[in-house]
């Protein structure tokens, strides 16, 4: 993994109840000379939107606190009167409620309440699928009106993920040019870091092994019930692109997310920092790729995205050869 264009990174590889592979390398923070280890906290970006908050809506469904399908406003006050309340959990999970993919909140506005206001507030309606974190940021927020707890309570309870601020040493992200300071230990995300740290759509924080239990759980179908599985699985939206979407996560073959070799049933979610969960449940196997692409600054994603292709690409051949040599270890080269 030495030849990783991205200054650190952790690589896991699983099937849903066995550790394959795993391996951190390079340097965690450029302006120290830092190396990467296996206790550090890296800035999960959008992967929170899969791995903190979609349980939590889905574990909702299941408890009768909602239906996926029927308007928010019938289950969420806040919404009603506002166009998105017409529209269902369902629609905003699969990216299909004609919602912005962004708004720069944080350039006039603080606080959870005024930015979640703000959402509220923005034309919607259902249409083909865009990409959005807006549609996460009011997610986030109906889990906790519903529940009465905030996220990051849930995220701990729930998988040992942490929110806003990592607790231990963490992986450097970006110099970011709004707070003017390199980014350690607190969320890169600028909409998260104005909401306090903690969002529906980032500010997800985890250990490479946290990472990896919690997308085994997703492999492995224990995250809530067997039939909030099979909708998160199936597609719901679609986009011009030829872009498939189940809830929360993306559906082969959405922005080449699971390499060229992706087989039909594969699913995952990226993060804008460079991170990626890509599981096979039809091959029994997933892959988590933690990294700092953006640090010290952002530039263009292509050399990741091919990194990651070749990875996964190696990946998923490994895993093929040992099945059929009777399950040789899969080995990350260093």
């Amino acid at each position: 993994m030495s030849a990783a264009p991205m200054p650190a990174v952790g690589v896991s590889v699983f099937r849903a109840g066995e550790l394959l592979a795993e391996q951190v390398t390079g340097i965690a923070d450029l302006s120290t000379g830092r190396p990467a280890g296996a206790d550090d906290w890296w800035d999960l970006a959008s992967l929170t939107k899969v791995l903190v908050t979609l349980p939590e809506v889905l574990a909702l469904a299941d408890r009768s606190r909602l239906r996926l399908d029927e308007p928010l406003a019938t289950c969420w006050p806040r919404a009603e009167g506002r166009p998105v309340g017409a529209l269902s959990a369902a629609d905003l999970l699969s990216h299909r409620a004609g919602l912005p993919a962004s708004v720069e909140f944080f350039r006039s506005m603080s606080g959870p309440a005024e930015i979640v206001d703000a959402a509220l507030t923005l034309p919607a309606g259902r249409a083909d699928a865009v990409y959005s974190d807006v549609g996460f940021i009011l997610l986030g927020a109906l889990v906790q009106d519903l529940t009465g707890t905030p996220l990051p309570a849930l995220a701990e309870r729930r998988s040992g993920l942490r929110m806003g601020r990592a607790p231990g040493p963490a992986v450097a992200t970006e110099r970011c040019p709004w707070r003017g300071r390199l980014i350690v230990g607190e969320v890169h995300d600028e909409n998260a870091a104005a909401m306090g740290g903690a969002a529906g759509h980032a500010g997800g924080f985890g250990t490479l092994r946290l990472v990896t239990a919690a997308a085994q759980a997703w492999l492995g179908d224990r995250v809530v019930s067997a039939e909030a599985h099979r909708s998160a699985r199936r597609c719901w939206s679609t986009d011009r692109a030829g872009g498939r979407f189940g809830l929360g996560w993306w559906l082969t073959p959405t922005r080449g997310l699971g390499g060229p070799v992706a087989g039909p049933g594969g699913y995952g979610c990226s993060g804008f920092v460079g991170n990626r969960v890509w599981l096979e449940p039809e091959h029994g196997y997933g892959v988590v790729i933690l990294s700092n692409r953006i640090h010290p600054v952002r530039g263009d994603r292509g050399p990741f995205a091919a990194w990651c292709d070749d990875l996964l690409t190696a990946v998923a051949y490994a895993i093929r050869r040992s099945t059929d040599a009777g399950g040789a270890a899969v080995v990350l080269r260093p």
